[in-house]
């Protein structure tokens, strides 16, 4: 009796962890192991609760491993799926929808109790869940091993790179503080351009980007970034240079970028946050504190979100608002923290990309449209939030310090805005500040653009690159 039982918890494990796994073997550049096991165990104990409740209704444990793995794939996947029964009855929400899919697999528990009998029948029913089971183990196994083979090209394109690049090539030092203005740079993910927000979503952004000019800014109604990825386009700035290739995820001793490295070098104080890199605590003297990664980088975040605990308590969701509220406020600190140093702040958040917790007024947007990408409006209303948040950002650095040096830009275009279009998902927002100066960047790419701030800001001599194509 033990063999059998051991077979069907295998069963019910392998289940429970395919969706994590396969997670983590996708994103293995990135993701971090030690995020997988606490899904799994929380998967596990639902799939084991059922276990025993639809092992009661069905009267042997046979029956109700079947009823549980069944269960536990529809938990697991469970947004996906009502997404789905709401293309069909878009009034559908999770309370209606949830204890239908309850109400059914009790009904099939009890099903089961009167159709199937005897210990022929339920050794058919343990045979067909170890089945199911094995397929699991099977299709980890297979992503294991893509996995490992991801991995291995990775490692062997990182050294050809290390080989071919040498990064201290430009890591020009400016060796005087004196009268150096502070240095701002944000960067907001996959914040579109202008022609794509009306073109796409019927949204005007000139009056915020005339609103910029007002204040000084110099706009770029033109600008390219020069890859749809997040780590290559912010991997580059950090270099300030093309050092990535466009459709490459490799990402090369960036613990010491290029960047922070010339305004140590300056006797600035920095400051930094970021979702997707790591520095070296020596380069960044303050980090600004943040629970929130990239989705890839977090197995946890993907998966739960995908499955009913997303649903359960909303926890998650008011942590998410609340941390990004703070990220925001941390910035404005920055702006307030005095000191003989000039300051730098690389400053890279995760909006107005999704997932959508925040309306044009700040409000909450609810679950079920939270990752809603075919709707333009919860994007339009997120990003309408932030540009508010800029202007509050912008506001007070230059009542404050009008001498500074602002960077506002995005490491691309939205998306899934221009799916049809590559182009135009490398459309970004490109705004500089330099103490109300007046120059022409239009049509200039970010890493130009930087390039021109940097000289302005340290007395640097770096000549303006070949735009990407």
């Amino acid at each position: 009796m033990k063999r059998p039982l051991a077979l069907l918890f295998a069963s019910l494990a392998s289940a429970c962890a395919y969706p994590v796994l396969f997670v983590y073997f996708h994103n293995i550049k990135e993701a971090v192991l030690g995020e997988v096991f606490s899904p799994i165990l929380l998967f596990l104990a639902v799939a084991c609760g059922a276990w025993l409740l639809f092992g009661w209704l069905s009267g042997t444990t046979a029956k109700g491993a079947l009823a549980a793995l069944l269960f536990i794939m529809v938990f697991i996947n469970y947004s996906p799926i009502e997404k789905g029964i709401r293309t069909l009855n878009s009034d559908w929400r999770w309370p209606q929808i949830a204890p239908a899919f309850l109400f059914l697999f009790v009904n099939l528990a009890l099903a089961l109790r009167l159709m199937i009998k005897g210990r022929e029948g339920d050794a058919h029913i343990s045979r067909i869940t170890m089945s199911l089971g094995l397929a699991f183990l099977a299709m980890i196994l297979f992503n294991a091993l893509n996995g490992v083979v991801t991995l291995t090209k990775a490692r062997r394109s990182n050294n050809a790179v290390k080989a071919a690049n040498p990064l201290r090539e430009e890591s020009p030092a400016a060796p005087s503080t004196h009268g150096r203005p502070n240095f701002y740079f944000f960067i907001f993910d996959e914040y579109a351009r202008q022609d794509v927000l009306q073109k796409r979503a019927g949204y005007d952004n000139m009056p915020f980007l005339k609103g910029l000019e007002r204040k000084g800014f110099n706009v770029s109604y033109s600008s390219s970034s020069p890859s749809k990825l997040t780590p290559v386009s912010i991997g580059n700035l950090l270099n300030f240079r093309y050092r990535y290739e466009p459709q490459t995820e490799t990402r090369i001793d960036l613990e010491r970028p290029p960047l922070l490295e010339v305004f140590k070098k300056a006797g600035y104080k920095t400051y930094a946050h970021t979702p997707v890199f790591v520095f070296d605590k020596d380069l960044v003297d303050v980090a600004l504190k943040s629970y929130v990664v990239m989705a890839a980088l977090s197995v946890k975040e993907t998966v739960i979100a995908r499955s009913f605990m997303a649903y359960l308590g909303r926890v998650g969701d008011k942590a998410l608002r609340e941390d990004r509220l703070k990220v925001f406020q941390q910035a404005a600190g920055v702006v307030d923290d005095s000191g003989e140093e000039p300051k730098f702040l690389f400053y890279h958040i995760l909006l107005p990309h999704w997932p959508f917790v925040f309306d044009e007024n700040g409000n909450t947007v609810p679950y079920e449209s939270m990752y809603d990408t075919r709707e333009p409006r919860f994007y339009t209303g997120q990003l309408r939030f932030v540009s508010r948040k800029i202007d509050e950002l912008t506001d007070k650095i230059i009542a404050r310090d009008p001498r500074a040096v602002i960077l506002l830009q995005s490491d691309h275009g939205a998306r899934f805005l221009s799916r049809d279009d590559p182009e135009e998902q490398l459309f970004c927002l490109n705004c500089l500040y330099l103490g109300g100066e007046r120059v022409d960047i239009d049509g200039l790419g970010p890493i130009n653009t930087l390039r021109l701030a940097l000289n302005h800001a340290l007395g640097l001599e770096l000549p303006p690159l070949k735009e990407y194509p």
